[in-house]
């Protein structure tokens, strides 16, 4: 009876029992994990803590999970928020990935716990936005196995730098493959296309840099270049492309044949080799790749378990723990002074792993490190196993995360100067040419606008050319609002005087007409305005600098709006300025016969096709996407488009007319500048029909269609209250009319026509 009621309390304790459930990986039979189980179990039954640790181990016999493959399921798992396992042992190169998803230590675990990992490099992998997240649970390091069996056969030391082992292993190679041994490796460095490729590539360069305290060279140095070169060396002259690209268990292999000379692999201590620290470019400088596990809590666990997870985790990490492993297993360990313990120094090399030079991945530098070193090593290998130059390659590794932009500083800023070299050379020459707007005898030729809305345009093709310059250097968002701004103002600089002329001299008489003449500051203002009022609203919904990954893999910066409303705003803007064009056109197209205007509009004319060339090409850019596909061609596209949208307005619309005053200087007296006057600058307006529109009128109405036609061969301005109707015959009787006097439509000084221009005129002055 009493033995019953004994198992049935063991029963119900067992029950009660607290099981700690774990998930981890490994590529090798001998593991440390089924230790970290037993002692931790054992400590539980000794203490009666009532807490059981299980381990799920995914290895190469029970599952086809690899290190990205477990990766995926770790990252799957916590995505979920999964409460199925209280502890993750993973990969210490992602922490970036895994820290959202684990529990800050230092709420669970005293602060002495963490003064044992001082000075442990390895504990950069551990942090999260500054935060324990994680502790290192298993540590990994590459070493260099040699082989005394070779080494003492042909008298040789091991070697100290790359060169030196260079010399030993060309010899030894050479003299093993007269005695027919052809099967012996001389060296094999691990530079296969998984991630262990990393590592060797990563500890290789690394082993290359001027002194033990320099930091990684820069990936374009010469140090860089210097230890492909070497890496390159190595391959043709000891080894081969096909042992370079083999995986991990070729190594092993080679380890229970014993048939080599050095090969480079992780510290194990099931292998009965002796090892010494990779070699450098010199004497005591190396480079070892920081490899291992860290151990982290699931933060989505119920608080009533975190208290027992924390009981275990602080356990696994102690110093006993991790001493033992060393001690008792040979599996290294974070914790720097166990290094210093005599008794576990008299039988480990502690000395080596001392004078180890530990260099960690970037797993910082991208938020996809997996993606950044899949890139990394087949840039690399492009030149390792292929054609391609140092060089090159680097150069293509540097484009991975660098983020480009269109510059005046630095390397490939050629674009960056053109622009802002030509830009700067044309807005000064634009600016300083406003001069001949004031030169009294000059004014006549630019009566066509008011000189201040000469002005008021030339500020708007700067304003537009300058949009470009604004976007130099790194890219913020004020940058992305300035160019808006700029374009914005810009076209409404360039289009509305423009528009407030065509309209001002419509030619049928009316209020809106009459009142655009009367009040162009108020026109002109209004138009301002709303741009302001809608580059406004980019301050309440700004626009993002997106970093934008190009098909050459480079990376730039742009500038993105995300919010509807913004994206709203910006079509509209693009619609009213369309609207303002199309009148512009529809306008030109009326008052297209008026004579004293007629030399003004085909000018105008030319311009408007070249704006919409601009216009179109602009929008199959935009369309086809190619900021996407090449940023820099996109960009100097842009460019030109804005070059040659400003320039051309600017030489057609101004300059030709400079150019004519030059070559009219020796004219200059002859010029009657009273007519002049009278023609573009009064605001009288003469209300007569020309003298070759029919007098024969009809009481037929027009439609809209055919007033524009009539508007259109239409030579003068005529008053609302004189407006006559016209038969479709008296319409056709206007457009022969037009043909057959093309000849007589002169400018305004062209001397022979001032009579037919003044019988228009009738004494009066139109505009």
């Amino acid at each position: 009876m009493i033995l019953q009621l004994l198992i049935i309390l063991a029963i119900i304790y067992i029950n009660k029992a607290i099981v700690i459930n774990g998930i981890t990986n490994t590529c090798y039979k001998y593991d440390l994990y089924s230790r970290y189980i037993s002692e931790f179990n054992k400590y539980s039954n000794t203490n009666n803590l009532n807490i059981t640790l299980n381990l799920e181990v995914f290895t190469k016999e029970n599952s086809t999970v690899v290190v990205s493959e477990y990766e995926t399921v770790l990252e799957s798992l916590l995505k979920r928020k999964t409460t199925q396992y209280d502890l993750f042992f993973y990969d210490n190169i992602f922490t970036f990935k895994y820290g959202p998803h684990l529990l800050p230590l230092k709420e669970w675990l005293p602060e002495d716990h963490f003064k044992i990992y001082e000075g442990a490099q390895i504990l950069k992998t551990c942090y999260y936005n500054d935060s324990w997240v994680a502790l290192p649970i298993k540590t990994d390091v590459t070493v260099l196995y040699y082989n005394d069996k070779y080494l003492n056969k042909y008298n040789k030391t091991v070697p100290k730098t790359w060169d030196d082992l260079l010399d030993t292993s060309r010899y030894i190679l050479n003299e093993e493959r007269k005695q027919n041994n052809d099967d012996f490796i001389a060296y094999n460095g691990l530079f296969s296309y998984t991630e262990i490729g990393m590592c060797s590539l990563y500890e290789f360069i690394y082993s290359f840099r001027n002194n033990i305290d320099s930091p990684f060279p820069d990936i374009r140095s010469q140090e860089t270049i210097e230890s492909l070169k070497m890496m390159k060396t190595l391959k043709q002259e000891i080894s081969s492309d096909e042992i370079f690209q083999k995986l991990e268990e070729f190594t092993e292999e080679k380890f229970d044949s014993g048939n080599f000379l050095f090969q480079k692999f992780w510290y194990c201590p099931w292998i009965h080799y002796n090892f010494t620290i990779l070699p450098g470019k010199y004497e005591n400088v190396s480079g070892s790749a920081l490899g291992g596990y860290n151990l982290g809590i699931n933060k989505y666990i119920k608080d009533s378990r975190k208290k027992a997870v924390a009981i275990v985790y602080k356990f696994l990490t102690s110093i006993e723990m991790q001493k033992k492993l060393l001690k008792d297993y040979g599996f290294l360990t974070a914790i720097p002074s166990i290094y210093n313990d005599k008794e576990i120094c008299s039988n480990f090399n502690c000395e080596a792993m001392k004078k180890i030079q530990l260099i960690e991945r970037p797993t910082a530098i991208t938020k996809n490190y997996s993606s950044y070193s899949e890139k990394f090593r087949n840039y690399i290998y492009e030149y390792l196993y292929g054609n391609e130059t140092a060089e090159n390659v680097l150069k293509k590794i540097k484009n991975i995360v660098e983020v480009h932009n269109i510059s005046i500083k630095g390397e490939n800023n050629e674009m960056g100067l053109l622009i802002l070299i030509v830009s700067l050379f044309f807005i000064i020459l634009m600016l300083l040419s406003l001069v001949i707007l004031f030169m009294g005898r000059f004014k006549p030729y630019f009566s066509f606008l008011p000189t201040d809305f000469w002005i008021v345009l030339i500020i708007g093709q700067c304003l537009v050319l300058s949009s470009e310059l604004v976007t130099l250097g790194e890219l913020k968002v004020i940058k992305c609002l300035m160019k808006t701004v700029n374009l914005c103002i810009g076209f409404t600089f360039h289009l509305i005087p423009i528009l407030y002329k065509l309209m001002s001299n419509f030619p049928l008489e009316n209020e809106l007409s009459s009142w655009i003449s009367r009040n162009r500051y108020l026109f002109l203002m209004f138009f301002t305005v709303l741009d302001i009022l809608m580059n406004a609203i980019f301050f309440i919904e700004p626009y993002e600098v997106s970093v934008k990954a190009m098909f050459n893999n480079k990376k730039y910066h742009a500038c993105v709006m995300k919010n509807t409303f913004g994206s709203f705003i910006e079509q509209l803007m693009i619609i009213h300025r369309i609207i303002i064009t199309i009148a512009i056109i529809l306008l030109v197209y009326i008052e297209w016969s008026i004579t004293i205007i007629h030399k003004e509009l085909k000018t105008l004319s030319s311009a408007i096709i070249i704006d919409l060339f601009c216009y179109i090409i602009f929008f199959i850019l935009r369309v086809t996407d190619t900021k996407i596909k090449n940023y820099e061609s996109y960009n100097f596209i842009l460019f030109l488009i804005v070059l040659v949208f400003s320039l051309s307005n600017y030489m057609l619309l101004y300059v030709m007319k400079i150019i004519k005053i030059f070559i009219d200087k020796r004219k200059t007296e002859s010029i009657d500048v009273q007519m002049l006057k009278n023609q573009f600058n009064s605001k009288n307006k003469d209300y007569s029909i020309s003298n070759q529109l029919p007098t024969d009128n009809s009481n037929k109405s027009l439609n809209v269609f055919e007033k524009i036609t009539k508007y259109h061969y239409q030579k003068s301005i005529q008053s609302s209250n004189s407006l006559n109707t016209y038969s479709n015959n008296e319409l056709k009787q206007l457009k022969s009319n037009d043909f057959a006097n093309k000849s007589s439509i002169t400018d305004c000084g062209s001397g022979s026509n001032d009579s037919n221009i003044n019988k228009s005129l009738n004494g009066n002055n139109i505009l």
